[in-house]
């Protein structure tokens, strides 16, 4: 009887749950999932999927054939001086690079973390900032690049201690070629550094890049300080002992060049006086075109995997914040 009683009472309760409350469920889930999916709009899982998707907008390397890439060098005299200028955002705005080498930025870890640049670089171009500054005195040297593609991996120096201390060398990875940016050392007032600049950093420097190209394609941009042949000089006569055209250096570097390497420039524009440089000791030197080419694109002659298109030296009278003029490569890559 007991049990009887227990199977009755059992049904009826069964039937209570089945009955008015059934009706008021799919109501009561909808909401339900409404609820589950508000929080799950204010999780941190939807926050980190957000900076996925940003992250999605820098543009990942395209090895398309017909996709031109193109780089722009400029030796800038100092990042502080040039930004406040607008002259960077003009360059940006018409020239629309791939990628961005700085010599000569001045700055240090401070500076950078102070102005934000990293930050800005990111939010106000899209481009991803990689700096090497001086480690021995502040306001001298350095370099950087700015880049819409992430290298595979990045290198400071050439890893030589006596070499590495004034922020000269930045190295990308990428997967078709090394892009290297260099600021070689100046042979100085008075001839002062030559020895340290032919015998030791010009020999070490060179065979750093060799090694490289034995691995892949090798792009080398910079201020290397050195007009390499009479052309690449306003008046080369009475000159022949001032640091960046002596003998000792254009021997080095011309040396460099018939290891297998191309002047990208001179190779497309081989009769045409340009230059990069105008200091501003002589008054006037801009403006009645008295300059030196001291900044070179130099990529190895067996390229396997691009195609140089056009090398040349960007407007004098348009980029007026620096001493030096940018210079620009373009290239395909080979699928």
């Amino acid at each position: 009887m007991q049990e009887q009683e227990r199977e009755k009472k059992s049904k009826e309760e069964s039937t209570k749950i089945k009955s008015p409350t059934k009706k008021e469920d799919p109501k009561k889930e909808e909401q339900e999932e409404k609820n589950r999916s508000r929080s799950r709009s204010q999780s941190p899982a939807k926050k980190e999927s957000k900076e996925e998707k940003d992250e999605k907008n820098i543009y990942t390397f395209s090895f398309e054939e017909n996709k031109l890439i193109k780089i722009i060098f400029w030796n800038v005299g100092g990042l502080r001086q040039l930004l406040p200028k607008k002259e960077l955002d003009k360059l940006i705005q018409e020239e629309d690079p791939d990628m961005i080498c700085f010599n000569e930025t001045k700055i240090d870890a401070e500076v950078i973390e102070k102005m934000k640049l990293e930050k800005t670089f990111k939010e106000k171009y899209n481009l991803f900032s990689y700096f090497n500054n001086c480690k021995e005195k502040k306001g001298y040297s350095g370099t950087a690049i700015l880049t819409k593609f992430k290298p595979l991996s990045v290198s400071y120096g050439m890893n030589i201690e006596k070499h590495d201390k004034e922020g000269r060398i930045i190295t990308m990875d990428f997967d078709k070629f090394y892009l290297v940016c260099c600021y070689t050392p100046n042979a100085g007032e008075g001839l002062k550094r030559i020895d340290y600049r032919v015998k030791e950093w010009d020999k070490d420097f060179f065979e750093y890049i060799n090694n490289l190209k034995k691995k892949k394609d090798v792009i080398l941009t910079g201020d290397l300080n050195v007009a390499r042949e009479d052309i690449d000089i306003f008046e080369p006569k009475g000159r022949e002992k001032m640091a960046g055209f002596t003998k000792l250096e254009k021997e080095s570097f011309n040396n460099f060049l018939k290891m297998g390497y191309t002047d990208n420039f001179r190779s497309l524009h081989p009769g045409e006086k340009k230059f990069t440089f105008f200091t501003k000791r002589a008054k006037g030197a801009r403006e009645e075109n008295k300059g030196w080419r001291l900044d070179y694109f130099v990529t190895n002659n067996d390229l396997k995997n691009i195609v140089v298109k056009e090398c040349d030296i960007l407007d004098k009278n348009k980029y007026v914040a620096s001493d030096h003029i940018p210079i620009k490569l373009t290239f395909n890559c080979k699928v």
